[in-house]
């Protein structure tokens, strides 16, 4: 079997992990780091968009392991009524970007929260700027995970974005109110794809959020791709302090591949996954 040029063996009682999305070099990545594992387990994407009840369906029949859901139409919150259970934080941040199949049952998980949870608590232990306030930017799944990390640590959060009526409707369903801040904040978080284009200052009210702000989270990661981080370099000309998205992946991944394989150790994801280099 070939998957975007990627050749897998495909065995008769072989199962998928199943992705929403993913480029060429993450099918291939994720594939190599299975295959060093020796387990029979295949990494596939979809080119396509596909329903929350189709995907659900999917991830629950005998080939499924289970799958990683992206952001892609809201599907991170909508798969969640076809799941049989999910984790405490799926229902306050109402998003779910793991879903594994137990003998047929699925359960839902978001490792986001992890991944964002270590990710900051690193960067805050690291600065010498005293951070007080955050907003974040943007509507998708990772804003609530990040209103609900934020808040865990002590900051005062809103949320505000390049459309403000889907960001109240997003504040509405997770039952959310913005905590009273001045226009300056300490931390920003982006959740948002716009650090992969050179205008990304011309996006909605962005310019206003970053310009007195001491420290940035940037969630894109076209890095991975061997694509321009704009906001990187901003940052970095404006000493500002840039927290990339890979902080975040390295934690998730390493817990949401703990739940598709079981008893694994950390050390042994890392190592498979090249998470140390």
């Amino acid at each position: 079997m070939s998957e975007q040029g990627f050749k897998v063996s495909v065995e008769p009682n072989s199962k998928f992990i199943f992705s929403t999305s993913g480029s060429a070099s993450s099918i291939e990545r994720h594939n190599t780091a299975l295959q060093k594992l020796g387990l029979n387990l295949l990494y596939f994407t979809f080119p396509h968009e596909i329903a929350a009840k189709d995907y659900a369906n999917l991830l629950r029949s005998p080939i499924s392991r289970g799958g990683a859901v992206t952001g892609k139409d809201g599907l991170k919150s909508k798969i969640i009524p076809f799941l049989d259970e999910v984790e405490p934080i799926v229902k306050k941040t109402l998003a779910v970007n793991t879903v594994v199949n137990e003998n047929g049952k699925l359960y839902g998980y978001n490792t986001d929260a992890l991944g964002l949870k270590t990710a900051l608590e690193n960067a805050l232990k690291s600065t010498p700027n005293s951070i007080k306030t955050a907003v974040i930017y943007g509507n998708g799944g990772v804003s609530g995970v990040a209103y609900h990390i934020l808040k865990d640590l002590g900051l005062k959060v809103m949320m505000t974005g390049r459309n403000p009526q889907k960001v109240k409707a997003k504040k509405e369903d997770l039952r959310i109110e913005d905590d009273k801040i001045s226009t300056l904040y300490d931390l920003v978080v982006d959740a948002t794809p716009i650090s992969s284009q050179p205008n990304f200052l011309d996006a909605t009210g962005f310019s206003e959020l970053i310009a007195n702000c001491k420290m940035l989270f940037c969630h894109n990661m076209p890095e991975k791709d061997n694509r321009t981080n704009y906001l990187k370099s901003y940052c970095q000309k404006n000493g500002i302090q840039f927290i990339p998205g890979s902080a975040m992946y390295k934690a998730q991944l390493i817990r949401q591949y703990q739940l598709f394989i079981g008893d694994i150790s950390e050390e042994k994801i890392i190592q498979s996954w090249g998470l140390d280099k």
